[in-house]
């Protein structure tokens, strides 16, 4: 098991090989594949194996390389540590004869399977695959900002604790401190902001929405002990930087 923690610049997928010959080609070929849509990989070939894996490495996506009806019952058993969610996983054709591949494919996909993609479809696909997965989970995992977790979003619970502190934000107030978190320490536009406002929608705004909006953003921050993490730069747009130390910010940012 690892026993430090998974670098931070790389996904980390965990491969399970079910093959049903002792060729280790195909699992060599899927790793490769994973490997160039820039995830950290980790090989295992039995299901106990795997847990201990899940539970300490907390991978973002499962690859089987074969299905099995064991495999199923196992997934729905399957109890990842608290901290977890649900575990997305894929599932890879071991190179079967195709009718027996179609009835695996129909078997992982009813078994909550994100994809099934036949050995003869070659390592392209899978690739892409994983990167669209990744990307997934990429928006969903909870963003946490400085060495004391100052800010943590969770986009699945639509939690926001600032500081150590869980504070209630209404809709349109989370989606633009999202926003401001993914884009730290950058120019955000009132543009780009009238687009998070209305929800991509492109929805007309009155003149005030959004000066009314940071201000009510503002406040929460400053309720919360944030007071200076979003600054107006004029002439531009906003901008937020979480990671300073409030207790030394005695500058009033302006409206």
């Amino acid at each position: 098991m690892p026993n430090h923690a998974p670098s931070p610049h790389y996904p980390r997928v965990l491969l399970v090989v079910n093959a049903r010959t002792n060729d280790d080609r195909p699992a060599i070929s899927v790793k490769a594949a994973l490997e160039r849509a820039y995830a950290q990989v980790h090989t295992v070939t039995e299901r106990a194996e795997a847990e201990q894996w899940i539970r300490h490495w907390d991978p973002e996506v499962l690859v089987l390389l074969g299905w099995s009806v064991v495999n199923g019952d196992w997934l729905q058993r399957l109890q990842p540590a608290p901290h977890q969610g649900s575990l997305s996983f894929l599932v890879v054709g071991d190179g079967a004869p195709e009718d027996h591949e179609r009835m695996d494919a129909v078997a992982a996909l009813e078994a909550g399977a994100q994809a099934y993609i036949p050995s003869s479809m070659g390592p392209e696909p899978l690739t892409a695959q994983v990167r669209n997965m990744l990307r997934n989970c990429e928006r969903m995992r909870p963003i946490r900002m400085g060495e004391m977790e100052t800010l943590c979003i969770d986009l699945v619970s639509r939690r926001v604790w600032i500081l150590g502190q869980e504070m209630h934000l209404p809709r349109q107030l989370f989606y633009l401190l999202h926003y401001f978190a993914i884009h730290p320490d950058e120019v955000v536009s009132s543009h780009q902001i009238a687009y998070i406002l209305s929800e991509g929608k492109g929805a007309y705004l009155a003149p005030n929405t959004q000066v009314v909006k940071i201000h009510r953003l503002r406040k929460i921050l400053e309720s919360a002990g944030a007071k200076g993490w979003l600054d107006t730069v004029p002439g531009f747009g906003y901008r937020f930087t979480p990671l300073i130390d409030p207790k030394n910010v005695t500058k009033k940012s302006p409206h």
